[in-house]
């Protein structure tokens, strides 16, 4: 009796992991560093999905960037000698022209991969 239910529960846990198979390997995917990504992306929608990430972080910069807008802003009207002297509205600026050029790569690797994936079709 004891080695049926021990051999019953070796099979059963078998069966399970041979089932989930599919699930652990799609979670595995959606979890890849972004160099693993690039590396196993042979398919159209691997590309798609590539470019997708890259429109997100181009999205994240420009929102980066428009804060640091404000904030250069809000440096300049609050003004005083202490602002004036350590030039935090520049360092903001310098900011806002380095999100804004994060931004633009992140959509030229957006566009490379959208026409990467129209020439796997």
């Amino acid at each position: 009796m004891g080695r049926t239910k021990l051999a019953l529960g070796a099979l059963l846990a078998v069966l399970l992991i041979c089932f989930n198979l599919p699930t652990i390997r799609a979670f595995a995917k959606q979890h890849m560093s972004m160099s693993d990504m690039i590396m196993e992306a042979k398919t159209p929608a691997e590309h798609e999905k590539l470019a997708a990430h890259y429109e997100q972080e181009a999205k994240a910069a420009r929102a980066k960037a428009e804060e640091h807008k404000k904030m250069a802003e809000a440096y300049r009207k609050a003004g005083g000698a202490l602002i004036e002297k350590l030039h935090f509205d520049q360092h903001c600026d310098s900011l806002v022209k380095s999100f804004t050029a994060m931004a633009e790569e992140f959509d030229a690797l957006a566009k490379a991969e959208h026409e990467t994936a129209k020439m796997k079709m």
